[in-house]
């Protein structure tokens, strides 16, 4: 996989103060992982809140044929295991190391015993909690109410904002992954994009070749703008 795709969201190291960070860090227990190799399984029982501090995580799920389809990448900086923390809940999605990564692994005891102690991390933790959910409901009305050839081209945008690029790293398959749908459709739909001049195709990649004609396109059918704007560098 080529892209890091994390709905555009902040990390919550970058929400933290220097002194609060510190905290965080003399917590946990620091694991490093390989390209490829093994974090979590779905179903797993432990119990923990881990924060990125090199490399990325994939995170998704394996299918019957034990092919794994990517959901998402959280990157440096971003955290996971809030479901086992604060639902009691088993381990949701498989994941595995994108690249050389480390990872800071806070047990459930000593994290429930932290927010006891620093409540003043509470609020920083609930509110990046909180975009995460914003964001799921909007992937969510996205593919209730949009056909393919407005999602992809969202979704595009989006990467290529996220990237600060208009030339995104990111193969048929892994955006056919990402939204659900065959590689076919995935082709077809960018072969509908090169004909209106809106993308071309590039080695492991796309470019977005007039950003301004395709946003007007698109914003004829979709809603393209977040209600709220959100800062990579921190909380608003």
């Amino acid at each position: 996989m080529s892209f890091v795709f994390n709905f555009g969201l902040p990390g919550l190291m970058s929400a933290l103060s220097a002194e609060q960070r510190t905290l965080l860090d003399g917590l946990g227990v620091r694991q490093s992982y390989r390209h490829k190799q093994h974090i979590q399984s779905r179903g797993d029982q432990d119990k923990g809140f881990s924060i990125i501090k090199e490399g990325a995580v994939c995170f998704g799920k394996t299918d019957r044929d034990g092919r794994f389809i990517a959901l998402a990448v959280l990157e440096a900086g971003q955290y996971y295991g809030e479901f086992t923390v604060f639902g009691g809940l088993p381990r949701s999605h498989d994941a595995h190391a994108q690249g050389d990564t480390v990872v800071s692994h806070i047990s459930k005891a000593r994290f429930d015993q932290l927010l006891i102690d620093r409540p003043d991390l509470a609020l920083p933790i609930i509110r990046l909690l909180t975009l995460r959910l914003y964001h799921s409901l909007e992937w969510m009305d996205d593919v209730r109410r949009y056909p393919l050839k407005y999602r992809l081209g969202k979704t595009l945008l989006s990467m290529a904002q996220e990237e600060g690029d208009a030339t995104i790293k990111v193969t048929q398959s892994e955006l056919a992954d990402l939204l659900g749908v065959s590689r076919v459709a995935i082709a077809q739909t960018l072969a509908d994009y090169r004909r209106r001049g809106f993308v071309q195709s590039v080695y492991g990649g796309v470019k977005l070749i007039d950003l301004q004609a395709f946003r007007d396109w698109l914003r004829a059918f979709v809603t393209l703008d977040p209600v709220a704007q959100i800062s990579r560098q921190g909380v608003p």
